[in-house]
Formats: C-alpha cells, sequence, structure tokens
C-alpha cells in the first residue's frame, strides 16, 4: 500500500535532501586483477534495442552512443574456472548450466526504492533482471557460463526502471475510445501534417494500438494502461477486445525469432476504464448521454462494460482485460460495486492468479466521509486529483483531506490512497502539487491523462466522440475552457514534477516507476499464468534481480538518453 515502508526506506517524510547520492568513478584505470583475467571491450555499433529520445542532440546521448560497446571472447581460460560462480559480490540469479546472453549497463546511478542514487552495474538476459552490482568497476570476476554480448558505459548517468502510465486515453493521431460510428481517417502513422490534424482518426485497430506503443518509448514510458472516457455499451465491448488482442499480438512479436530489432514497445497492459459512472456535475470532458450511475453494482458493471457477454460475434468482454476502473463512489449502488470489483474474481480464466480490478475514486462529488467508506469497501486510488472533485475547504475536506488523514485512518484499519496527478503545469497549480507530496509523498502517482494529440501539434483533434482543441500544452473542449486532457509526455511531467516539489531526483522518479506499479500490485511477483510467462508476470517498477528488465537511462536534467523494454 500507498503507507508501507518501503525497502530500505528512511521512512521521513521530507526526503528531498540529494545528499544520499552518490557517483561512481569512470571504470578506466587499474582494477587489481591480472591482466589475463580483464575484459576487452571492443567498439562498436549498436545492435540493442536502445531508443533515444526523438531528436535528441544533447552531448550525453552523442557521448552514450559512442560508448556502445560489443564484448567476444570475453572469457579467457583462466577466467573459465570461475565456473559456478555468481556474478561480482551482490545478487544474482545463478545460471550453471546453460550459458546466458548478457547485457550489461555498467557505471551507472542505479535507482532504490527508497529513492537513493547507487553507483553499480545491472545484467540483464532473456527480458529479466539477472545481476545486479553495487560499487563495482567492470573487471568483475564473470562466470564461464555467462556469454556477454553488449557493454554500455553509462558514464555516471541514471539508470531508472522505465515509466508506468496508467492513465493515456491516446497519443500521436490515435484514440483508445474511438468508435467505429466516429470513423473517418487514421492519422496513427502519418506525419505532423497540418491538414490531417482537424480531421478525426478512423475505427480503432490494432495496429494503432500497436503504434502508440511504439512510440512512447521515446520517452521512457515502458508500460501503459490503455484508457477510455466514458463511452457506448457498444464501444466498450469492441475496444476491450481488441485491446486484448493487441496484448497477445504484442507477446508474439516480442518472442519472435524473427524480430531482432525488437521494435514491439511498450508493454500494453490492462485498461484504465474512466467512466461512465461519475456525478454529472463533474463529468468535465466526457460526453453526457454515457454517464449513468451504478444502480445495481457490479450487474450494472458487467451490462455497461458487456463483461462476460456475448455480442453480434464480436469477442466476449473479460474482467481481466482491466486493470483500473474510476468512479464516482456516492453513486447508488457504487460501493457494492467497489467490493465486487476489488475482490479477487475466482471466475478468472486463471484460477491460480484470481483477477480484481483497481478502483479508484474520481469525477466525484464525493465527502471526505464519502471517500472512507470508498476506502472501506476497497478502493485505493484518486483519480487526477483535485480535478473533478470537490475542492479541500478546512470544514468540508472532500477526497483531498484523505491524503493528510493517516493517523484517523490508521485506527481504522484502513490504509491512505493513492493519487494521481498531471503536473503538466495546467492541470494543477505547483502550490498544490507541493501540499499533496508533503502530505503524502508515498502515494503520488504521475499520469500523462495524454490524449489523441499528444505527439503532434495545434489544432483539432478528438477525445471519444468529443472535438478537442489544442494550442500548445493547453487541450479543451472545442468552444469551452474545459480541460479535456493533456498533451504532455511523462519524461515532461516528470521534470515539472521534479521542479515544482522540490524533492530529489530518485523521489520524483520513484512517482513514475514504483509507485504506479505499486497501485497495480506489480512491484512484487506474480503467480505464473502460463509455462514461459516469466517476463509477462515479473515485477515491473523496481531495478533488482527478477524483475522485468524494463530501464531508462537519464542525465541529471531527468532527459531520457535510452530505453530498454524486456531487456
Amino acid at each position: 500500500t500507498a503507507d508501507e515502508a518501503l525497502v530500505g526506506g528512511s521512512g521521513v517524510a521530507n526526503d528531498c535532501d540529494q545528499n544520499k547520492e552518490r557517483r561512481p568513478s569512470p571504470a578506466d584505470g587499474d582494477d587489481g586483477r591480472a591482466s589475463s583475467h580483464r575484459i576487452s571491450l571492443i567498439s562498436s555499433s549498436s545492435s540493442c534495442s536502445i531508443v533515444p529520445a526523438s531528436g535528441s542532440n544533447s552531448t550525453a546521448t552523442k557521448s552514450f552512443r559512442r560508448t556502445v560497446t560489443s564484448i567476444s571472447s570475453a572469457i579467457d581460460d583462466s577466467a573459465a574456472t570461475q565456473a559456478g560462480q555468481k556474478i561480482g559480490n551482490n545478487d544474482s540469479l545463478e545460471n550453471t548450466n546453460d550459458a546466458r546472453q548478457l547485457t550489461r549497463l555498467i557505471n551507472g546511478r542505479i535507482l532504490q526504492r527508497d529513492g537513493t542514487l547507487l553507483p553499480g552495474s545491472i545484467d540483464l538476459s532473456n527480458g529479466l533482471i539477472v545481476g545486479m552490482r553495487y560499487g563495482q568497476a567492470i573487471g568483475d570476476e564473470l562466470s564461464s557460463n555467462d556469454d556477454i554480448v553488449e557493454v554500455f558505459d553509462c558514464q555516471g548517468q541514471i539508470i531508472s526502471p522505465g515509466f508506468i502510465d496508467i492513465q493515456l486515453n491516446g497519443a500521436y493521431g490515435v484514440d483508445f475510445s474511438n468508435d467505429c460510428s466516429n470513423a473517418s481517417i487514421n492519422i496513427s502513422t502519418q506525419s505532423n501534417s497540418s491538414d490531417l490534424q482537424d480531421e478525426q482518426p478512423r475505427c480503432l485497430e490494432t495496429k494503432d494500438i500497436l503504434h502508440v506503443a511504439q512510440r512512447l518509448v521515446e520517452t521512457g514510458v515502458t508500460s501503459f494502461c490503455p484508457t477510455m472516457v466514458s463511452s457506448s455499451r457498444q464501444t466498450y465491448r469492441r475496444i476491450l477486445s481488441s485491446m486484448r488482442i493487441a496484448r497477445k499480438q504484442q507477446q508474439e512479436l516480442r518472442h519472435a525469432s524473427n524480430n531482432e530489432d525488437n521494435t514491439v514497445g511498450a508493454t500494453i497492459l490492462g485498461m484504465h476504464l474512466e467512466g461512465p459512472f461519475f456525478a454529472l456535475s463533474k463529468r468535465g470532458a466526457h460526453d453526457l448521454q454515457h454517464i449513468v450511475d451504478p444502480v445495481k453494482g457490479m450487474s450494472s458493471v458487467e451490462e455497461v462494460y458487456g463483461i462476460n457477454q456475448q455480442n453480434e460475434g464480436d469477442e466476449v468482454s473479460l474482467l481481466e482485460d482491466i486493470d483500473i476502473v474510476t468512479l464516482a463512489p456516492e453513486l447508488h449502488g457504487a460501493f457494492d460495486a467497489i467490493k465486487s470489483l476489488t475482490s479477487p474474481n475466482p471466475s478468472a480464466s486463471s484460477s491460480t492468479n484470481p483477477h480484481s480490478v483497481v478502483v479508484s475514486c474520481g469525477h466525484t462529488e464525493a465527502t471526505y466521509e464519502d471517500g472512507i467508506q470508498a476506502l472501506s469497501s476497497g478502493a485505493t486510488l484518486l483519480t487526477h486529483l483535485y480535478n473533478a472533485m470537490n475542492p479541500f475547504h478546512h470544514r468540508k475536506p472532500g477526497l483531498v483531506g484523505l491524503l493528510s488523514s493517516e493517523a484517523k485512518l490508521g485506527r481504522m484499519g484502513i490504509k491512505r490512497p493513492f493519487y494521481s496527478m498531471i503536473v503538466d503545469g495546467l492541470h494543477v497549480h505547483e502550490s498544490a502539487v507541493c501540499m499533496a507530496y508533503q502530505s503524502h509523498p508515498h502515494g503520488c502517482v504521475l499520469v500523462t491523462d495524454a490524449m489523441t494529440a499528444m505527439g503532434l501539434g495545434d489544432g483539432n483533434h478528438y477525445l471519444g466522440n468529443m472535438k478537442v482543441s489544442i494550442k500548445g500544452d493547453r487541450a479543451t473542449l472545442a468552444g469551452t475552457d474545459t480541460l479535456a486532457g493533456s498533451v504532455v509526455s511523462m519524461d515532461t511531467c516528470v521534470k515539472r514534477f521534479h521542479r515544482f516539489s522540490g524533492c530529489s531526483i530518485g523521489k520524483a522518479l520513484l512517482c513514475a516507476t514504483l509507485h504506479p506499479a505499486m497501485v497495480l500490485k506489480r512491484h512484487v511477483s506474480r503467480q505464473k499464468r502460463s509455462e514461459g510467462s516469466d517476463v509477462v508476470d515479473a515485477p515491473i517498477g523496481i531495478l533488482e534481480v527478477g524483475a522485468k528488465a524494463d530501464i531508462l537511462m537519464l542525465t541529471d536534467d531527468l532527459s531520457v538518453i535510452g530505453t530498454w523494454v524486456a531487456g
């Protein structure tokens, strides 16, 4: 939960001190070993799936590219006597029987669960982190069973888990809520030409979803929850099944033997269904005609989303296609729906890993008391804090008041909720960002809430069937001042959050990595869904042995230099 003490953390709320951060020394001197035991770095061009930020011309990026290296014949006869030995002196996954194809990141500052950055190196193999070493140079002993094929000298740059965006409505001309009835043209793979930007994209297709996944790595995102705004029942049924197909195709592509360039992109997680169970007065940019109450509790949820209901030959929607549902807890039937959604579903297709959904409170008139009851019923998240909810008042604190209620909630046996924030400089004032973070730092989750125009330019675009005008970083319903999502990428949100909050670099990164992983309960290993699914079920949002090798390399100004997805 958001109130759990993070492993290795100090537990101190005011954690903006960066004095704990240490830089490694370049590994360019004598390592104290006989020359016959050293590893030779052979300069070559990169064949690894490194994705630098689009258009990056920074000195750090150019320098990084020059230091991408390959290793061949790394272990000589003398070193071969060390067969079966662990990599380095720290954590590793032993493999004494079969040779492993390793990628090694050296001389980096590795993000810890408590937000500190420690010098060390990381070994990646078969999509997982298999070795971690701290405070050691590249001349560490190697097992003869390990065949290192690529080494990246990070030159003191930051190594972080990949960003996880749990609220992304679309990007690059693709709208995850777009129904066939709204179709005209598809601009997902077109240029940024202004003559396309007043057009509405056609019906969402699998290739569009995969296109977004491929582009997101440029912004440091390695996992994301495709998000739908309030939509028709037909739209939910079609898009939920389409997303399942896209996830399956992505997994197949990632494991395809001929996919050597590994351009699959960021991992597609379960969907975030934002609506349609909202307070009418807080619907924001959501279409009024779709807003309903869950009057029959879970039955209403299943009817609206089409869960386990066949629909005119389409694939049936499944609860396990959904990771998050945002609803207004004060509505009639909402508390019953929350209890059912957050309870493990024994009827899920994987009986060994029953599925439950994260319920978030949003687009709501909920009072402070409603919020407590929602938490008691199983809700664990607040959607885009401050926006589309009652403001904090000293006598009526609303949902915002839950952030500072650790003592009261603790006496009731309830944990404080996580809360997402859109830190684009428009949705939330920087003072309010600081207020929330200082009140509950371990619960902060950064989201983009981005819509189809992210990565494009000014003009008219669509969110579902609602026309949206874009000017700079501001997205509003056409002809109004109502904000309609954002067009700012996750790397930009992290930079602005770091500047607004004044916290350390490491703490800012946690809000886009570990914290969203905790919301989804993906920061720990999950029971395997099927044979050979180690990478699918491995933890994300952390850099530890056994975790999925979703990794970023960043500069001190939080610019993304390189992105690895599943190694």
